[in-house]
């Protein structure tokens, strides 16, 4: 109502301006073209309109004109407002109206001037129809009365009839039901869409999950469509590409294990029967052998007990200062009197002594474990490098050989447990073959930064960095 209300008002000061103008009529209509506004124009006391819309066709002007009959009194008082302060008055009138409110019959002698308005013959049915019939409708008239220069007075009223109202609401009704039906039919099938869309690829991804619960790995998942449910399809098949390698180890574990263990205890029984069933084999040369055997038995049952307390975090460091320097001296030492008959050399380049910081029992079986792998798969030169190098607050040990070297693809993998780049098995020569898997779990429980830099025929080299001790280093500087 207060919208309606405003854009009367502001329809009337438009018309206030315009009214003297020679094309008036003219403007007026475009004013009121976009409104359902009906408008008379009366000059000074004369009944007959100077001008009303209802020539453009509007009919309802000539119900205006008949209720303004009501009106005249103040009419009359705003012209004389307008007299007397020589300017404009107004005034905005907000009535309740419907077909009881006219008597007909006594408006006959208004018939002529109807007929001369509408341009049409008076048809009392036909107005009727035109006034609401809800009782509670309202009609909205502004009337604005203007004191001209030349002192005549010219008064505009423009009336904004708020009917049918009830047939406005039913009509409103009916299209927001069938906008509403409209809508849930849409947003219905839109759901059944989008269901199915998502749905279908996570059902799809579910019966994969079952396949890949059940150990089969060649499972492939195939989620498509949203962003999230091809990310968790990928996943998913990243899962089931990284279970089937870690299967494939356990596989291989198991029968490397096995075939550890079994060829000691073979060895050990068979030399024992020989020197029990046969006369004169009772040598220390065959004793010796036994005893060799057990002692790799120990090593490899040792070697799988340390492993598995340095994965459960169930050892700890027990962290010194000690010259690192030294112990590789003395590590290289035991291995040139174990190596004294075999064409194998071992050298050790450094700059000068460093201490570190760190547990070390575990660090020498670190580097036991480096050296021992670099025997075993050290090229035809059998040469050996262990260099110590200084790195600003750290030492860098490497262990190089001249061997064949590791593809790169293959590289992340051999820290693990019996994992070998050439999968025929090969007896070690030294060690349980859980060596790397020993050195990366202790340098981790040291948090100590390591890796492997190797390539096909160049040999492979492996290093680690541990912290320098500043202090202990300065005393034999």
């Amino acid at each position: 109502m207060l919208i309606k209300s405003r854009s009367v008002k502001d329809a009337a000061s438009d018309i206030n301006q315009v009214i003297n103008n020679e094309n008036y009529k003219d403007e007026i209509d475009a004013i009121i073209k976009e409104n359902e506004f009906c408008v008379i124009v009366y000059e000074n006391e004369n009944e007959t309109p100077l001008y009303s819309s209802s020539g453009k066709g509007d009919p309802r002007c000539g119900i205006t004109e008949f209720s303004m009959k009501k009106h005249m009194d103040i009419i009359a008082k705003l012209q004389k407002e307008a007299k007397e302060h020589d300017g404009t008055a107004s005034t905005l009138l907000e009535e309740s109206a419907n077909k009881e409110d006219f008597n007909f019959k006594e408006e006959v002698e208004l018939t002529d001037r109807y007929h001369s308005i509408l341009n049409t013959p008076y048809d009392e049915k036909k107005l009727r129809k035109l006034l609401p019939s809800n009782k509670n409708a309202q009609m909205m008239t502004y009337i604005s009365v203007v004191m001209q220069a030349d002192k005549s007075i010219k008064t505009i009223v423009v009336n904004a009839q708020l009917t049918p109202v009830n047939a406005t609401i039913e009509t409103i009704q009916t299209q927001f039901l069938i906008i509403a039906v409209i809508l849930i039919l849409i947003a219905s099938l839109l759901a059944m869409y989008l269901s199915r869309k998502i749905a279908t690829p996570i059902i799809e991804i579910n019966d994969g999950a079952k396949i890949l619960a059940k150990g089969r790995y060649d499972v492939a998942f195939k989620g498509k469509g949203y962003l999230e449910i091809e990310e968790l399809s990928n996943t998913l098949n990243y899962a089931a590409k990284e279970l089937s390698k870690v299967e494939s180890l356990r596989r291989e574990l198991i029968a490397n294990m096995s075939h550890d263990l079994r060829t000691p205890l073979t060895m050990i029984s068979g030399y024992g029967e020989v020197m029990r069933d046969i006369p004169g084999e009772n040598t220390a040369e065959n004793v010796q052998i036994i005893i060799d055997e057990t002692k790799r038995l120990t090593n490899l049952v040792n070697d799988m007990l340390d492993l598995s307390k340095l994965q459960a975090g169930a050892q700890e460091i027990n962290s010194s200062s000690f010259n690192i320097t030294e112990e590789i001296e003395h590590i290289i030492a035991r291995y040139d009197k174990l190596l004294t008959n075999k064409d194998f050399t071992i050298q050790f380049q450094y700059d000068k002594p460093v201490f570190v910081k760190a547990d070390i029992i575990k660090i020498n079986q670190v580097i036991y474990n480096l050296i021992n792998n670099a025997i075993n798969y050290c090229g035809d030169d059998h040469k050996i490098y262990v260099r110590q190098l200084i790195e600003k607050d750290r030492v860098r040990i490497e262990v190089m050989d001249h061997g064949e070297g590791i593809e790169k693809e293959q590289l992340p993998y051999i820290w693990e447990r019996y994992y070998k780049v050439d999968k025929t098995h090969v007896r070690s020569k030294i060690g349980s073959g859980l060596g790397l898997s020993i050195v990366k779990a202790i340098l981790e429980l040291h948090k100590a930064e390591y890796g492997v830099i190797s390539k096909r025929g160049q040999g492979t080299t492996f290093w680690f960095t541990l912290p320098l001790c500043i202090a202990d280093h300065e005393k034999i500087a």
